[in-house]
């Protein structure tokens, strides 16, 4: 199968499940509602709506795995680490206009560039953290602990915090948290390639 053939699939794919319809607009509708909330404060909601776009992440890799699928998707694409870096193209292209839509719904246009690579880089990590993982409620539950618990915790206390993965989500304009954010994607897309590529389906 062809790069752009495999794309196309894993595009159909991601697009053909219920839950990324759910959680997508369930987030879209959400975001809606806390940016009306909170025009007033002048607070972007979208370090709320990530969970949304975490979830989605998460549930685009588990999914072939509670069902078996991921069998069938190795016999038309043996090459795995090929096969786990199409399935990331296929989710990145699927989530940024989710991404930008949800951005400009939901805070300042002015912070909706920033806002949308957040959030889709937010989704491609949580889905290389449920690469490794496999399963659905360990990745989901790691996850938002991280992002609403442990990440605002050190946010507070540690200096190092500026440098973890959620940083850009409180400045949506500085380039330099964008970076940060992109850096972790990078280095947990190739921990989960590796991991992929290693062991057993």
């Amino acid at each position: 199968m062809t790069g752009g053939r495999a794309i196309r699939a894993e595009i159909l794919k991601l697009l053909g499940l219920p839950a990324t319809y759910f959680t997508l607009l369930g987030t879209l509708g959400v975001s809606a509602i806390l940016a009306n909330a909170f025009s007033r404060q002048g607070v972007s909601p979208v370090g709320y709506t990530q969970a949304g776009f975490i979830v989605f992440g998460v549930i685009a890799v588990t999914s072939e795995y509670s069902g078996g699928q991921i069998h069938r998707t190795l016999t038309a694409m043996p090459r795995r680490i090929t096969l786990h870096l199409t399935k990331m193209t296929a989710l990145l292209i699927v989530t940024v206009p989710a991404a930008i839509v949800t951005a400009l719904a939901g805070g300042p246009s002015s912070d909706a560039v920033g806002a949308s690579a957040y959030l889709a880089l937010t989704t491609v990590l949580s889905a290389a953290v449920a690469t490794v993982v496999r399963w659905s409620i360990p990745a989901v539950a790691g996850l938002l602990g991280y992002y609403f618990v442990a990440g605002p915790l050190l946010r507070d206390r540690a200096t190092f915090a500026a440098y973890l993965p959620d940083a850009a989500s409180h400045d949506l304009r500085a380039l330099g948290g964008s970076a940060v954010v992109l850096g972790w994607v990078l280095v947990a897309v190739g921990i989960a390639a590796i991991t992929f590529h290693r062991r057993d389906a």
